[in-house]
């Protein structure tokens, strides 16, 4: 009798455990996979705790490869680009991991996905002048080139090393299309 108790309350707890873990889950990973649901979602999370309300505009959401992660990228009413990277979970639906935007015309950042290290390029390109944009990493002997010659807004990537230490930051040097350094 003693034991038939233990294996009744052993699995109502595991019914239970499942349940809550489920529910927990579920609620993180609540943002459609649609665009609509993902600039309000955005829009919700800019504006945590801020007295001055925030407006993002979603220009796009690209997959980086293979991986459950996805950059969002978005305009603010001011003009500023950002970025958002967004995990998508096992039901189908999105969580915001992080997002970030400024003044700058091209901004590097680092992700970390499910499948290693990403370099993310987000940025404007003001009249299409600039024609490419390599990136070098300060900190190591790896740079790549981004061709953005037919793109206003964008969001580019490049899968990085894995024997890599440091991944963050990168110098960013801008070439027109006679590969004449921009300033």
């Amino acid at each position: 009798m003693c034991r038939v108790k233990k294996v009744i309350y052993f699995s109502v707890f595991l019914i239970v455990f499942c349940i809550g873990y489920s529910l927990h889950y579920f609620n993180q990973y609540h943002i459609d996979d649609s665009n609509v649901s993902i600039q309000s979602n955005l829009n919700s999370w800019l504006n945590r705790g801020d007295k001055e309300q925030i407006s993002a505009n979603l220009i796009k959401v690209v997959r980086l490869n293979h991986s459950n992660s996805y950059i969002a990228l978005f305009q603010l009413e001011n003009d500023d680009i950002g970025y958002s990277q967004l995990i998508k979970g096992l039901n189908g639906n999105f969580k915001i991991e992080l997002a970030g935007y400024g003044s700058n015309v091209v901004s590097y950042e680092n992700i970390r996905t499910n499948e290693g290290m990403y370099g993310i390029l987000v940025g404007k390109n003001p009249s299409l002048k600039i024609n490419h944009i390599t990136t070098k990493l300060i900190h190591g002997e790896f740079s790549f080139t981004t061709d953005i010659s037919k793109d206003e807004m964008f969001v580019k990537y490049k899968k990085l090393p894995s024997d890599l230490k440091k991944t963050f930051p990168a110098e960013l040097t801008f070439y027109d299309a006679n590969n004449t350094v921009i300033y």
